[in-house]
């Protein structure tokens, strides 16, 4: 066995593509090299044809820094030419449980792109924003400014400022990927949070900003969890809400609780309040969520440990 390279997990998607050329680029990854002779790369994508299709129907051609029909690190590409009329294309991903997902764009290579004129537009200059209003819960409590970055089904990339819901609420349109950044008070790397995608994939915790989820792959999330480190959360209280596609709105949970309806239940929009702790603000955790810490393993006698976000029944420990 290839040492670091036990307990191996592994995801399929597949994407039926029309007669054309397609370019599939890695926008996000943080590769691993494995074994005695650091030959083995993880996680990795492989991008094949689907099983029973005609012979000929896709032809690859890797890029210079590519591994054949694999790709592992940033700036890896695959050329796929579609020459039947239509064909399936499966996009394997294999990781540890430890690693994070790699995230893939898939553009298309031989649209027609519009002549520009002869004479340029004149150029008008766009009124200046006025900044975002200050967020606050429903109760009317201030609540730390937060941007946060959506990858949405049909949509593409969106970002919010201190918006009440960030999302498409109510249109049944799936978020596909996102990352959170505070704007003051917590930094993006005191933050962290975790993802299900509907084929069951966790994403284990994302910090600093970076995105859970993917983009290109048409894969929507079902779930998501929050905290805060601990060098944070004295000071902070992290509060978020869930809605669905099936109307269901989950929450309000905090501090790591998954928020998550029925498995196949497609997320729409996400509400996240990062909240100063007030004087008299005593968290109770959920009994599912916390265990007592012996003290032998604890910084102090009988200390809880915040378990989580697993979407499973498998939890983690916080760090």
């Amino acid at each position: 066995m290839i040492q670091g390279a036990g307990n191996l997990l592994s995801s399929v998607q597949m994407l039926t593509l029309s007669r054309g050329l397609y370019l599939v680029s890695v926008t996000s990854a943080k590769p691993n090299r494995l074994g005695e002779a650091l030959d083995l790369i993880l996680p990795a994508i492989h991008v094949g044809v689907a099983p029973g299709a005609p012979s000929g129907c896709i032809e690859f051609l890797s890029g210079p820094t590519g591994y054949g029909q694999w790709l592992c690190e940033n700036r890896d590409v695959i050329v796929a030419k579609v020459v039947s009329v239509q064909a399936v294309i499966v996009f394997t991903t294999v990781r540890t449980p430890s690693m994070s997902t790699i995230e893939v764009e898939i553009s298309r290579l031989d649209r027609k792109v519009a002549t520009p004129s002869a004479k340029a537009p004149p150029t008008i200059e766009a009124p200046r924003a006025s900044p975002p209003p200050p967020l606050k819960t429903a109760s009317g409590q201030s609540a730390v400014p937060v941007r946060v970055d959506m990858h949405i089904q049909n949509k593409g990339d969106v970002s919010y400022v201190n918006n009440f819901w960030s999302g498409a609420l109510g249109e049944r349109l799936a978020i596909e990927a996102f990352s959170i950044n505070p704007l003051d008070g917590p930094t993006p790397t005191d933050l962290e949070y975790s993802a299900v995608a509907e084929n069951g994939l966790e994403s284990g915790w994302i910090s600093g900003g970076d995105p859970c989820g993917s983009r290109g792959m048409g894969l929507a999330l079902t779930g998501f969890a929050i905290r805060l480190k601990p060098s944070a959360a004295a000071a902070y209280n992290c509060e978020y809400r869930g809605s669905f596609a099936s109307g269901k709105i989950i929450g309000p949970l905090r501090n790591g609780a998954p928020c998550r309806s029925d498995p196949n239940d497609r997320l729409e929009a996400m509400q996240i309040f990062i909240l100063p702790r007030l004087p008299a603000d005593i968290e109770t955790a959920s009994p599912a969520l916390t265990v007592n810490t012996p003290a032998s393993n604890a910084d102090s006698p009988g200390a809880e440990r915040v378990i989580g976000p697993k979407f499973s029944v498998f939890r983690e420990t916080a760090e």
